[in-house]
């Protein structure tokens, strides 16, 4: 049965006008007389098509082959191209007087409906029919298995190639290839680049198995739906989706591909399924993996006996089947602030809008709103289900009022029945997760919950895969590979190059509850808390040597568990003993790097309270407690309470007869009187200090001493006794290998140099500090090179350059707490005075605005620049 139409014959009608009858006609013409060479009889005819009937199938193709070389090649009123569609069916329709009727009449018609002008397609029967008769160079392309009106079980369809026709045409008209992908409720949001990456890689040849991971409630098969549905002209027989949560063995996973591909047979299943996919092209969207164990058998088979087949598979561990490509799924896009454009812009807040609008139409993201919501989606870790469960309540609660009931998010539950039991809750999705693992890796996944800000495999093994035992196991390299494999944590690159364990913030939740109904919150507390203290001890024994940057960077990354160590072990509530002297070895081995990393506040207030829980001890513990807040409070400009706790310290170490501290106390109190302007007490403690020191022969005490010392001959215009001194220090420094010293020397003899009025000297000794200053995450140097820099500037005639300069570093010891001592800001004024007088105030203004806007990484930007550019 032969069943063709002209395409597109209002438009031919429209542009020929009068002339439409000629070229109707004449297509009749052509056709009919290529119908009566083949034997064909024409049954009916209206309009522009036919229904055509031929005795065989090869003479039916034969026909058409003709008919559409002679419709080419015809001269047509006007110019025009007029295009025939054509289709193809074979069958065994009922005679009805003098016609047919049947399922198969109506099968050939919608057959032909779904081809385009100058196109011919044929079913399968007649294919199979024609191809042992077919003239040479006559063939059948396969065009796949489509839906077709009316019809229910899905056509499988070719196209007519050979000489004379054209090959290529867009995808028939058909209602798709079959598929049985859900319709999404919503557009897909914030997933533009995930679902681009995930489309190119399921179009390269050779990549069949892709398997998309990410943790419970990331959109893994919203993601992989939106990708199966965009790549469906790719896949000729179709794309299945097999939902396989509810599945737990792999007997019962072959019974869940066969009812989604519609399949039966005798015979295993397994068997029934590797027969139907043999020879076809299918996408096959296996959803929910994880808790089936026997899946990545499973898979292996059907890829092994479908060669065109590929899957496309979302769990939340790998499959690790050979051929698989893993492709993480992350969480949306967090808003990082900004206006509310900008909040808007980002794909977690894009789903927040978009859900919130389901229960209160015409929500909007606003300035007033915009920075709660952004708090919003970086509380729920910018996971889409946690998002939409939060905003399904937009209908009673503003997103203040919604951020400030979050602390209770894991219980969040969904307003809809739509979604699987698994994922009514936040709480109820993680614990999906929870529950597949062993108990020994469900005990090291409760333990990872104390770390704040990730971990390293190191502190992973000493506080929650072994617990501090030795006893055999996996190590924390497998445990950490394996809890990957599950997205139950993230593993990223450390600053070190190292692996850095982590778990996004909705997940420990969920494993701080586990923890603690599993009774060992406090051990494990415990063991982090003293490991983080060996960590710093460790860390503060480098302080003075070639390791400083890297101590200090490893300190930096820990910061987060460093303050939770400190908080535990530190509570005011809890009983002393070893919590507390836990606290007191933190405080002790971090007052340097709280001093040299700006953070000058926080570390008083952790000193302070460390002093008070203390406060029964008069001797040597807190001495050296308070050594470290004294640091803290001449940093922060507050020299009266620095010199009274540096002189009740220096009194304890006269009592002990500890000759080292007497050094450092009396360095310490030195520099505190050197910051006063009060020069002579600073020389007569300095010379005290050195005295010692040399008799002690501690080269790190009489470094530091005759630095400061130096300092001091500086500040008075001594400079000819100031050299020597400070020579003497950078001799020492470098002997130890302290970089920090080695700096601050040069650094120091840069100021001698510019007090002199030697402004290129004190240029060239500033860029010799120029990497440490840059590099080295120090906030004070940095401020003390930016005003130094600022000051060569002014005296060589960049007045704009100076002004940033000075306002970058005005910022930064601001933002830090930490003051210019009193004769140093003289010192800068006097260098500045000329400089703002030479600039219109408006200007210097704006310049030094500029500099006061950069953080400290872009201000170090900015002092390289100026270094260069003189």
């Amino acid at each position: 049965m032969l069943f063709s139409d002209v395409e597109g014959s209002t438009a031919l009608l429209s542009r020929l006008g009068d002339r439409y009858g000629e070229a109707l006609s004449a297509q009749r013409a052509v056709q009919r007389a290529v119908f009566c060479e083949f034997g064909g009889h024409e049954m009916g005819t209206e309009g522009d098509s036919f229904f055509v009937v031929f005795p065989s199938a090869a003479d039916a193709v034969s026909c058409c082959l003709a008919a559409q070389r002679n419709l080419a090649g015809y001269d047509w009123p006007g110019g025009v191209s007029l295009r025939v569609r054509m289709g193809l069916h074979s069958g065994e329709p009922a005679r009805h007087e003098d016609g047919y009727i049947g399922l198969d009449v109506h099968r050939a018609a919608r057959i032909a409906a779904a081809a385009h002008g100058g196109q011919v397609v044929v079913s399968d029967a007649t294919r199979l029919l024609a191809t042992p008769r077919v003239p040479t160079g006559v063939s059948f392309g396969d065009l796949g298995f489509h839906r077709l009106k009316d019809i229910e079980a899905p056509e499988h369809i070719f196209q007519l190639a050979g000489p004379g026709l054209a090959e290529r045409f867009p995808p028939l008209r058909s209602l798709g290839a079959a598929t049985s992908f859900p319709a999404p409720v919503t557009p897909l949001v914030g997933r533009d680049g995930e679902l681009a990456a995930l489309g190119a890689m399921l179009a390269r040849p050779q990549v069949r198995l892709v398997t998309l991971t990410g943790p419970g409630g990331v959109g893994k098969t919203r993601l992989a739906l939106a990708a199966a549905a965009s790549l469906s002209e790719a896949f000729p027989h179709g794309g299945y989706f097999v939902p396989l949560a509810p599945v737990r063995d792999a007997e019962v996973m072959w019974k869940a591909i066969a009812g989604s591909l519609g399949v039966t047979g005798d015979g295993p299943e397994a068997e029934v399924v590797a027969g139907y996919l043999r020879e076809r092209r299918v996408l096959l969207v296996l959803d929910n993996l994880e808790q089936l164990d026997g899946a990545g058998q499973v898979v292996a088979a059907l890829l092994a006996a479908a060669p065109e087949l590929v899957i496309l598979t979302t769990s939340r561990r790998p499959l690790h089947v050979p051929g698989e490509y893993e492709q993480p799924v992350p969480p949306l896009a967090v808003p990082g602030g900004g206006s509310a454009a900008d909040v808007a812009g980002s794909g977690a807040a894009m789903l927040f809008t978009q859900q919130a609008r389901m229960v209160r139409p015409g929500f909007v993201i606003t300035d007033g709103n915009a920075a709660d919501v952004a708090a919003i989606c970086a509380r729920l870790d910018g996971l889409p289900l946690a998002i939409e469960l939060a905003a399904s309540r937009a209908k009673l609660l503003t997103p203040k009022a919604l951020l400030a009931r979050l602390g209770q998010g894991l219980a969040l539950a969904a307003v809809d029945a739509g979604r699987p039991q698994r994922q009514q809750t936040l709480h109820d999705t993680i614990a999906w997760s929870y529950e597949l693992l062993r108990p020994a890796l469900a005990a090291v996944f409760r333990r990872i919950s104390v770390f704040t800000g990730g971990a390293t495999l190191e502190a992973l093994a000493a506080v929650a895969v072994t617990g501090g035992a030795q006893t055999a196991g996996p190590g924390p390299l497998e445990v950490a590979a394996e809890l990957q494999d599950l997205s139950l944590i993230t593993v990223t690159e450390g600053a070190d190059g190292e692996p850095r364990v982590g778990m996004l913030e909705t997940i420990r939740g969920y494993a701080l509850e586990r923890l603690t109904e599993a009774g060992e919150l406090e051990e494990t507390r415990r063991r982090h808390a003293a490991y983080y203290a060996e960590v710093a001890a460790g860390a503060r024994d480098q302080l003075h040597g070639r390791g400083h940057l890297a101590v200090m960077d490893q300190l930096d990354s820990e910061h987060d568990n460093l303050r939770a160590a400190l908080a535990w072990s530190l509570d005011a509530a809890a009983e002393g003993g070893e919590r507390a002297a836990t606290g007191m070895r933190l405080v002790r081995a971090l007052a340097w790097f709280w001093f040299e990393r700006g953070h000058a506040a926080e570390g008083r207030r952790w000193l302070e309270q460390a002093i008070e829980l203390a406060a029964d001890d008069t001797g040597a513990a807190r001495a050296r407690l308070a050594h470290g807040l004294g640091i803290l409070l001449a940093t922060q400009g507050e020299l009266g309470a620095a010199l009274r706790v540096f002189e009740r310290s220096l009194a304890v170490w006269r009592a002990l007869g500890d000759r080292d501290q007497q050094a450092k106390e009396l360095n310490s109190l030195g520099i505190v009187h050197r910051m006063g302007g009060e020069l002579d007490a600073a020389r007569s403690l300095l010379e005290e200090s050195i005295t010692i020191a040399r008799e002690i022969g501690s080269d790190y005490r009489l470094s530091a001493a005759l630095l400061s010392l130096g300092q001091v001959e500086s500040a008075m215009g001594a400079y000819d006794r100031a050299a020597p001194l400070l020579h003497e220090a950078l001799v020492l420094y470098q002997k130890l290998g302290d970089i920090r010293g080695e700096a601050v020397v040069q650094q120091t003899l840069a100021a001698v140099s510019l007090l002199a009025g030697k402004i290129q000297e004190a240029r060239e000794l500033l860029l010799g500090t120029l990497n440490y200053a840059t590099g080295s995450k120090d906030t004070e140097f940095l401020a003390n090179a930016l005003e130094m820099f600022a000051c060569t500037d002014a005296d060589l005639g960049d007045m704009p350059q100076a002004a940033r300069l000075a306002g970058a570093a005005e910022a930064l010891r601001q933002r830090a707490g930490i003051p210019l001592p009193q004769p140093d800001a003289a010192l800068l004024e006097r260098c500045l005075i000329r400089a703002r007088a030479a600039m219109a105030p408006g200007m210097w203004d704006a310049e030094l605005a500029a500099g006061r806007a950069l953080t400290q990484e872009q201000a170090a930007g900015l002092l390289r620049s100026a270094a260069h550019r003189g």
